[in-house]
């Protein structure tokens, strides 16, 4: 299991609520900041529906919304984040996430998947991999795959670790 967290603003709340009832994701809680009117909500998913279940938030939402993912393991605990947006071009404006998984290092993520509509244009996918999230520029990374899941185009890309002086992978 991974729990998924992300904060929101308080009017996004019950579209956000029935899609992750439609989804059948257990809500942990959700907590209300009255200082910034928003919601932090907390909910618990399968790992293999992890990537749907950011897609779907990403439509669901359509702005710029930073998603802490941890994944619980036998005897370890990984934090993975991802980045959820929209992005306009010419035939219109497409909700896109960005998941960065960190399993080697804590500072640099080792796998890559970005997700938009499986009909994406190709202008879509040449901005979104122009893209800096986080700290990685996307343009530096290896596209190992692509594949389209219920009716989701996921593009698998891989992170090149930036070498420390002695030649050797910083991890």
């Amino acid at each position: 299991m991974m729990s998924i967290e992300f904060e929101i603003p308080l009017d996004l709340l019950n579209d956000v609520m029935d899609y992750i009832i439609e989804e059948d994701a257990k809500l942990q809680w959700v907590r209300y900041s009255k200082r910034t009117n928003s919601v932090v909500v907390r909910v618990l998913i399968s790992a293999e529906v992890v990537e749907q279940f950011l897609f779907g938030l990403a439509k669901v939402v359509m702005i710029p919304l930073e998603v802490t993912i941890v994944e619980e393991k036998i005897g370890e605990r990984l934090i993975h984040e991802a980045f959820l947006f929209s992005v306009e071009v010419s035939e219109g404006i497409y909700p896109v996430f960005v998941l960065l998984y960190y399993n080697v290092s804590k500072v640099y993520p080792d796998k890559i998947v970005v997700g938009t509509l499986a009909e994406a244009p190709q202008e879509l996918i040449d901005a979104v991999l122009s893209r800096t999230v986080g700290k990685l520029r996307l343009l530096d990374t290896e596209k190992i795959k692509s594949t389209v899941e219920n009716g989701v185009l996921l593009i698998y890309l891989r992170a090149n670790l930036p070498l420390n002086g002695a030649g050797a992978g910083v991890i």
